[in-house]
């Protein structure tokens, strides 16, 4: 299995500076920059629903959702370890097929795969990966936003839950029905937004003021975090999205409402920015990803957020990975 893993993992590495590379007992790098690291898990039941996702799904998020927190830092992703616990009954095949897409995904945003660990557990699967990247400057932080600060999404909100319930109410994948085509794909393939982060990092050396954060689990909650440690209130009015009259009978029947799937929805893994005030965030991000401002940053009280989705007062307390709105 370690054999037929490196074959789909080891691949040439550009200008990454590996002066030795996979095949001894750890890799050596010799970064540009300060050195940003992060590591995350995904685990089966808990992060993807099982018997109704692909291999390549599992093997993008668990990529994505480390990519993004580099990106939420204005790091360029470089080198990432996978560490893998399986059960001895899972098919080789789909961990094969698994960590060719994390490969595939980490290429994408300018990283390679280069070590890791393979181990037989009890179950169930799980993916641990650590992401290290490159930083030029300043870091975005959550504690640096300031009463009158503008508060802007970067990438889509809301898509990911209605994509998870989805799946989770229907026997097939909605592969050429659209917008649940859509939801679904947002689920299992959820963006780092990398090129964003990167440009609002530029600008954040240049001498703009921006904070940001990755919305994983939940806009409101992760707002309430950038709230707390910059000790500033939030308020947010958000636009209903044109895809909600399709999917209120869904969220309906999974007791909740596309507002707080907007609101309170996991799996985004969009960027949450703040930014001093005539700063324009839209601007800075250009095509890399969707932005739109949202709100303001006020006085008080401190990690307190008021939130509406289309003039709907949402419930901001957050996603709970494995389970619904907590």
């Amino acid at each position: 299995m370690v054999a037929a893993l490196r074959r789909v993992l080891d691949r040439p590495h550009g200008d990454l500076d590996l002066p030795v590379g996979n095949g001894d007992d750890a890799v050596v790098w010799r970064p540009r920059g300060q050195v940003v690291a992060t590591v995350d898990s995904v685990v089966e039941g808990v992060d993807w629903l099982a018997q109704r996702t692909p291999p390549e799904a599992i093997g993008h998020r668990a990529a994505a959702v480390n990519l993004s927190d580099l990106a939420a830092m204005g790091a360029q992703p470089r080198l990432l370890l996978l560490s893998i616990d399986a059960p001895p009954t899972l098919a080789s095949d789909m961990l094969v097929r698994a960590a060719r897409q994390l490969a595939d995904t980490a290429a994408d945003h300018g990283a390679a795969v280069h070590g890791g660990d393979f181990g037989l557990s009890a179950g169930p699967l799980r993916l641990t990966v650590t992401a290290l990247g490159e930083l030029q400057g300043p870091a975005l932080r959550r504690d640096v936003a300031r009463p009158g600060d503008g508060v802007w999404a970067v990438g889509a909100l809301g898509q990911a839950a209605a994509g998870l319930a989805w799946l989770s109410a229907h026997a097939a994948m909605p592969l050429d029905q659209e917008p649940a085509a859509q939801w679904v794909r947002a689920h299992l393939y959820p963006q780092p937004h990398v090129r964003a982060g990167l440009r609002l990092q530029s600008a954040a050396q240049a001498g703009a003021r921006l904070g940001a954060i990755d919305v994983s689990d939940g806009l409101c909650a992760d707002a309430a975090r950038v709230a707390a440690a910059s000790r500033v209130g939030m308020v947010l009015h958000l636009p209903e999205p044109p895809w909600a009259g399709a999917a209120e009978a869904l969220a309906a029947a999974a007791g909740t409402s596309v507002a707080d799937w907007v609101g309170a929805g996991g799996d985004d893994y969009a960027l949450l920015v703040t930014a001093a005030a005539g700063v324009e965030v839209a601007a800075i991000v250009g095509d890399a990803a969707p932005c739109t401002r949202i709100g303001q940053c006020t006085v008080g009280p401190a990690g307190k957020v008021f939130a509406t989705v289309g003039g709907r007062v949402v419930d901001g307390r957050g996603y709970f990975h494995g389970g619904p709105c907590r």
